[in-house]
């Protein structure tokens, strides 16, 4: 075998342009060193650039304009259930010590500018929760200034990049969004959401000078002297070495869109993923070959999702995530029984893990298929994934003229659906749920219709036609992955370190467990670990 000429020397190379890749080059450039970021797909910013880009960050500095205070304790608190004493207290204790410093760095070394939102915690009538402030949302960052920036960022089909998350819920309704200031982004080339924190760091990286190269698959990585040296890559001109002499970092992603491993590893192989079809598990497969050791990797970032089979994403099908959906007055989610089976406002993870239950007697998932019905009346005021109110019902709705008609065509049991839906009616018009608490949290509320008096996520199902979407199990990304110390660096399965090799993200192992504290809890901490994974790096080459 021929040994590839080395195509480039830099001081760190970088796997992944995501928001944790990112930050880890611009930490890690802060010493004047040299970093190349290498990414296998033509447009910068992973996962990261297709998201909500909001980050979950307890004891932040901007909960005080919102009149909230945080303490460690009560996060500490929450987090020890949220994750279901799946991870050690440690982790979850490096994360707390780590996501302040993190945000601390992004607001005054980096452009990107933060906002607190009236968020509350996805259990947010938990000892230790807060009902607004730690979920941090992104000041639209304007890219005029910077020709082909915008250009060079990943463009998502889930979030409207000129909004910020909070603006898109706020402006649900119509006749509410300020077109004016929308058109301004837009001549301002303006980014909000995930894609603007991703157009903020490559900012800031290139500020720094930090290269990029795009179109870049890396293959395997090069061992020399007992450490990682650098990284074999696919070129477009055939195999090269990027040689990193102080490091690489593993930022490249989770491994949904890889089949083999997720029938080796998911608990639920057959989920699909809302990701970018680059998230293939380079770096997993990468680090295990050198021995890495690996933690959680039956988790996923689960949510619930649906699927217009005609809208597609990069040659791939594209589901969407149902969030507000499930909350709006108007709708519920049952099995093939016909029967409710969760409170279908409560968070996505949690919902998608009510999808997975097991029926040991019939040995299959109990509650699988499941549909969101609804009726004529919701159909007319709310979105349902990409399918507008004004605009006439799609052919990927199921309809039946009764809910009768309904179940035959979608396979639910007819008596089943019937009894529900008239069990649930009458306690909708009392804006109570007694079965299962729809719209008795702070979270619950949230996503409800607040124009509605009582319970803003009660109403009865009861103008024809009614409709029928089928729920899948997905994911946003897989949240198993390597096992890595507080610096960064991955671990054997002895606990020692393979010198040279770096890894966050969700290539990474998470502090979350099966768990999700809140809206962010999916970037924050792996932002934390980018942090990480640089200022290990910048004080390696400081130390010299």
């Amino acid at each position: 075998m021929t040994t590839p000429d080395v195509a480039e020397e830099s001081d760190v190379v970088v796997i992944g342009s995501g928001g944790a890749g990112l930050l880890a080059a611009c930490v890690a450039a802060d010493a004047g060193g040299s970093v190349t970021v290498v990414e296998s797909t033509d447009r910068l910013g992973g996962t990261t650039a297709v998201s909500g880009g909001m980050i979950w960050a307890p004891g932040n500095p901007f909960m005080a304009e919102l009149g909230q205070t945080d303490t460690r304790a009560d996060a500490l608190r929450y987090l020890d259930r949220v994750t279901e004493g799946a991870v050690p207290r440690e982790a979850i204790e490096l994360f707390l010590d780590t996501v302040a410093e993190t945000v601390d760095y992004l607001v005054t070394r980096t452009p990107l500018r933060l906002s607190p939102i009236d968020r509350p915690d996805y259990h947010s009538e938990w000892p230790g929760a807060r009902v607004a402030g730690r979920t941090l949302d992104v000041v639209p960052f304007p890219t005029a200034d910077r020709p082909g920036l915008r250009d060079r960022v990943r463009a998502g089909a889930h979030f409207a990049a000129t909004m910020t998350y909070d603006e898109r819920h706020r402006w649900r309704w119509p006749g509410t969004r300020d077109e004016e200031l929308l058109a301004r982004r837009e001549r301002d080339g303006a980014l909000a959401v995930g894609a603007g924190l991703v157009a903020a760091l490559v900012a800031a990286a290139d500020d720094r000078g930090v290269r990029f190269r795009t179109g870049t698959r890396a293959a395997s990585l090069a061992v020399e002297g007992g450490r990682v040296a650098g990284v074999h890559v696919d070129l477009p001109t055939g195999p090269a070495l990027l040689r990193a002499r102080r490091g690489v970092v593993l930022a490249c992603g989770g491994f949904e869109w890889n089949d083999r491993l997720k029938r080796a590893f998911l608990r639920e192989p057959g989920t699909v993923a809302v990701s970018p079809p680059g998230n293939r598990g380079d770096g997993l497969v990468m680090a295990m070959s050198l021995g890495a050791a690996v933690d959680s990797m039956a988790e996923g970032w689960w949510v619930p999702v649906v699927s217009d089979p005609d809208e597609t994403y990069e040659g791939a099908p594209l589901y969407r995530h149902l969030v507000g959906e499930r909350c709006l007055p108007g709708s519920i989610v049952v099995d093939g029984r016909g029967r409710r089976f969760v409170n279908e406002a409560v968070n996505y993870n949690d919902v998608t893990r009510a999808l997975h239950a097991f029926d040991p007697t019939a040995h299959r998932h109990a509650h699988a298929p499941a549909w969101l019905v609804f009726d004529e009346t919701f159909r007319r005021r709310y979105p349902v994934g990409a399918a507008q109110p004004h605009r006439p019902a799609p052919a990927w709705f199921l309809r039946g003229e009764s809910l009768a008609a309904l179940a035959k065509t979608a396979g639910i049991d007819p008596g089943g659906l019937e009894e529900t839906v008239a069990a649930f009616n009458g306690h909708a018009r009392l804006g109570v749920d007694p079965d299962f608490g729809r719209g008795s949290s702070a979270h619950d509320r949230y996503y409800g219709d607040q124009r509605r008096p009582g319970n803003p996520c009660l109403a009865p199902l009861e103008e024809p036609p009614f409709y029928a979407v089928e729920l899948r199990s997905g994911m946003l990304g897989t949240r198993g992955g390597l096992r890595t110390a507080p610096s960064g660096e991955v671990l054997r399965h002895d606990g020692t370190a393979i010198a040279g090799l770096y890894a966050c993200g969700n290539v990474a192992a998470g502090p979350m467990g099966p768990g999700y504290p809140g809206s962010g809890g999916t970037l924050a901490p792996a932002l934390a670990g980018g942090y990480r994974c640089g200022r290990s790096l910048r004080a390696t080459a400081e130390a010299r």
